[in-house]
């Protein structure tokens, strides 16, 4: 399976890669926007970044690094409360400069070339390796199981946690449980995207599918539609006009997003 895999075009891996990573962070960045979170998602996305940074310098496995520094920041978010005396906007923007300044030493004092760090800060889905793949494969299908199989509780706790509480959901144990499905979904593609299209993904796709429809339902369909877009769209011009993917991907999807907040105004004048 992985000789078949190693001996696919690159493009087709780009393809595939991009898709995975669009595929894991469109469908849970509907709640991370919807929650008003977004910032918490580029906060875990930084912690990521300095994982792998970690891992450079350890040694080990970036993805392990990444888990790691992952699990830190799914701990301190998921234990944050409204009734807290310091406001948590202040404490997630400490945490996203604390995680920034630790990946910037973690570099400095790793072995790193200059391209190296481009790619832990951009990725290099062009050079995806079948491993990555199928591990990015393996972490898709846990993170929708597991969204789909708990939905009803995520919603509720999410929209109304008073209401969650009353029924006797453990709240914190489900914010918990969101936070882990998001930070592992951003841990395993920070590696191969980089930290700006994970957190791309994570925000312009949802956005995108809530400007073109209030129906739940729609808005997930939407929001991977038009992700799925700009991923085919962003690699056929990366290859074909030798641009770098990443930003070819986020260009269009910011494109999609402006499309639809147009399409959005001219439906709600008629």
């Amino acid at each position: 399976m992985i000789n078949f895999i190693d001996n696919l075009d690159f493009t087709v891996l780009a393809l595939i890669a991009a898709s995975l990573v669009s595929l894991m962070t469109s469908y849970i960045g509907v709640m991370v926007v919807l929650r008003r979170i977004a910032f918490v998602g580029a906060t875990l996305a930084q912690l990521a970044t300095a994982g792998i940074a970690l891992s450079g310098l350890m040694e080990i496995p970036c993805n392990l690094g990444a888990v790691i520094m992952m699990l830190l920041g799914v701990g301190f978010f998921a234990q944050q409360d409204s009734r807290q005396r310091l406001p948590s906007e202040g404490l997630i923007a400490a945490a996203y400069v604390a995680s920034g300044a630790l990946a910037v030493i973690f570099i400095a004092l790793a072995p790193h070339t200059d391209s190296d760090m481009l790619g832990l800060l951009f990725g290099n889905i062009l050079a995806v390796s079948a491993k990555d793949l199928l591990f990015m494969l393996a972490v898709l299908l846990l993170i929708t199981a597991t969204n789909i199989f708990f939905y009803k509780e995520f919603l509720l706790t999410s929209f109304d946690p008073m209401m969650a509480q009353a029924l006797g959901y453990n709240v914190k144990l489900w914010n918990w449980l969101f936070y882990l499905s998001l930070g592992l979904a951003i841990a395993t593609a920070i590696h191969t995207a980089g930290v700006l299209l994970v957190f791309s993904m994570l925000v312009l796709p949802p956005l995108t599918g809530l400007s073109l429809s209030k129906k739940w339902n729609w808005v997930w369909i939407n929001s991977t539609i038009t992700s799925l877009l700009a991923v085919f769209g962003g690699v056929w011009l990366s290859i074909n006009k030798d641009l770098p993917t990443s930003a070819s991907i986020i260009t269009i999807s910011c494109a999609l997003f402006l499309l639809a907040l147009v399409w959005q105004k001219i439906t709600t004048r008629n």
